[in-house]
């Protein structure tokens, strides 16, 4: 476990990896997870480690979730197309990319939201793994 100097935040690395990880609240978990798996009210972590399996840990590591135990894959662990760019809107890296390549109607990234519905929800707490 690391603790950052000036904060009181404790930042606890991941059990598998030994990588950093990152807060996430409780919500997003329960709302992240298959409904067969348990949790108890504890203090969960994002493991950030791209290549990492585990999903989220507690800080203590008595507690490992792996990324195939979750509802909505983690968009930056190694996982195949689609990968959801928008987890409020279920907006894909493939349909921004249409958008932007094949029907050529987007060029900003105003033009991306008013075509996609990317990035205009607020529902992240739930729908998005990191809770952001």
């Amino acid at each position: 476990m690391l603790k950052l100097s000036g904060d009181s935040n404790i930042i606890s690395t991941c059990p598998i990896c030994n990588g950093m990880g990152q807060k996430v609240r409780m919500e997003t978990v329960e709302h992240q997870i298959q409904p067969s798996i348990e949790i108890e009210a504890e203090q969960f972590f994002l493991c950030r480690t791209p290549e990492c399996e585990v999903a989220y840990y507690t800080q203590d590591g008595h507690k490992t979730i792996f990324q195939d135990e979750l509802i909505n894959k983690i968009w930056f662990k190694n996982i195949s197309s689609p990968i959801t760019i928008c987890y409020c809107a279920n907006v894909t890296e493939e349909e921004i990319l249409h958008h932007v390549a094949v029907a050529q109607c987007c060029s900003t990234l105003d033009d991306i939201k008013k075509h996609t519905g990317a990035n205009t929800g607020c529902d992240c707490l739930t729908k998005n793994p990191a809770g952001l």
